[in-house]
């Protein structure tokens, strides 16, 4: 069904994303979750929160599907360079049924059904699945997939990947093209709100992209030259020169030692550590800066750009408890992997 924007005041919109925060699942909410010592009483405290949730239901596409679905629900807010901002927002979450749909097409053996794995997006056609893994050819898979009407650098992306199979590769490019998304609708705000949209991709992107080079001199070890193909522009503290330059280093200190102040100094207690840690004070640094414009009442405006990613961090943060307690974690080890609390 066709959506229509309601043009309100930032004020009304405000406090209507302060009314469904309260509800959200955050803070001391999120901790108690975590100390749950069986499932049972997960999805029970999950209930009770108003998250109607069970165990036979795919945990991870319920909360997923749940997440856009708020976020379609406040674009009927906003103007239309809000709602195409939004929008970009989903079409990120959407991309990872690409790079599924991509992975079973051109490596067809897996256990689990596809089926299984794609996320429902509400007011989007899903994918006609037995068409395009059965299509004749991938010519025949290009035609049939409907992002290729959408992306027209994705045939092109498409065949390189049956050539090479190289699908670290393809995921990078299709992060890239979604966040380029993103940002070409962050510069359609208007004002204020288009530096600050601009500000949140941009620091996404470089948390991204640090972190696959963290991941490169920690486990991948991909050559320099080839590593280039992998970083996504519109970063501000790391742009392309720079990701160039530490892309030549090998290991993590080195990367840190070398990073600009901000990174280094934010990194450097976890030098010697497990990588997680590294990329959790990351993501932490980025959903500070989320909630600090959710909160910001001098400018209600920005409220709508930071609750998307609010969202998301909660998506992640209750992902990570189920599996958690679905693996015996002490609720102490949890906790460190949530993501604000």
């Amino acid at each position: 069904m066709a959506r229509f924007s309601i043009p309100t005041g930032f004020d009304f919109i405000f406090a209507r994303l302060h009314g469904l925060w309260s509800r959200g699942v955050y803070g001391e909410r999120l901790r108690k979750l975590s100390t749950c010592v069986t499932e049972e009483l997960f999805f029970q405290s999950l209930n009770n929160l108003g998250l109607e949730i069970s165990r036979q239901d795919h945990f991870q596409k319920k909360i997923a599907a749940r997440e856009i679905a708020h976020m379609q629900d406040i674009i009927v807010w906003g103007d239309a360079a809000t709602a195409r901002f939004i929008h970009a927002k989903i079409r990120n979450i959407a991309d990872e049924n690409l790079k599924v749909l991509l992975n079973y097409r051109f490596l067809p053996k897996h256990e689990i059904p596809i089926s299984e794995l794609l996320i429902p997006i509400p007011g989007m056609p899903p994918y006609d699945c037995k068409s395009l893994l059965e299509a004749a050819s991938t010519e025949k898979f290009i035609e049939l997939l409907p992002d290729c009407q959408e992306f027209p650098e994705l045939p092109e992306l498409i065949r390189k990947l049956e050539k090479d199979g190289d699908f670290t590769a393809s995921d990078c490019a299709i992060d890239s093209i979604s966040f380029q998304q993103e940002m070409a609708s962050a510069k359609r705000l208007s004002g204020g709100m288009r530096s600050v949209a601009c500000e949140l991709v941009s620091r996404e992107i470089d948390i991204t992209n640090l972190s696959m080079l963290l991941r490169n001199v920690n486990m991948y070890h991909i050559d320099n030259d080839r590593l280039q193909n992998f970083w996504i522009p519109h970063g501000k503290i790391l742009p392309l020169e720079k990701l160039t330059r530490l892309g030549e280093l090998q290991t993590t200190a080195e990367v840190i030692d070398a990073l600009p102040p901000l990174f280094a100094a934010m990194l450097h207690p976890f030098r010697d550590k497990e990588l997680y840690h590294s990329e959790h004070a990351l993501w932490n640094w980025l959903a500070k800066r989320a909630l600090q414009l959710f909160r910001d009442f001098t400018h209600p405006e920005l409220s709508i750009l930071a609750y998307p990613y609010l969202l998301h961090f909660e998506t992640i943060n209750l992902g990570r408890i189920r599996e958690g307690i679905r693996f015996g974690m002490p609720s102490s080890v949890i906790q460190e992997m949530l993501i604000g609390l």
